[in-house]
């Protein structure tokens, strides 16, 4: 009765394919941590800034290890991580304005259909001819 295996891409971990056990596995603090960790890849790192600024530095995980990891309520980064994090969100912020600034240039070789609408044009046009 070889039963198939479930595999858990957060943990790296098989178990057995069955409903109960997976919501279990998924309830756990490994399973969670490990998520949290996965997820945190992908936010905004100004995000991540702003919420590292507001947290004090975790005394567990300066002394060496903190079994928390992602979901401690303390903040994992050293000062030097910190200038780092706010080099990377001054380097996007600046990076978004420049793409802000040549948008205006992209518009003007535009095919009339994807061109703004002009208002005044519209309502001098004669709507009322027939369709079809």
């Amino acid at each position: 009765m070889g039963g198939k295996s479930y595999y858990c891409d957060y943990c790296c971990c098989f178990m057995k394919n069955d409903l109960n056990v997976r919501k279990s596995h998924n309830a756990g603090i490994a399973h969670c941590t490990a998520k949290a960790t996965y997820m945190r890849r992908f936010e905004h790192p100004r995000k991540i800034l702003e919420e590292e600024r507001m947290k004090i530095p975790c005394k567990r995980f300066f002394a060496g290890y903190c079994k928390f990891q992602a979901l401690c309520k303390f903040g994992h980064f050293n000062p030097k991580q910190m200038q780092q994090l706010q080099k990377i969100v001054s380097k996007l912020k600046k990076k978004q304005s420049s793409k802000r600034k040549k948008m205006p240039q992209l518009k003007q070789n535009l095919p009339p259909s994807l061109q703004s609408i002009n208002l005044t044009k519209l309502k001098q046009s004669n709507l009322e001819s027939s369709w079809g």
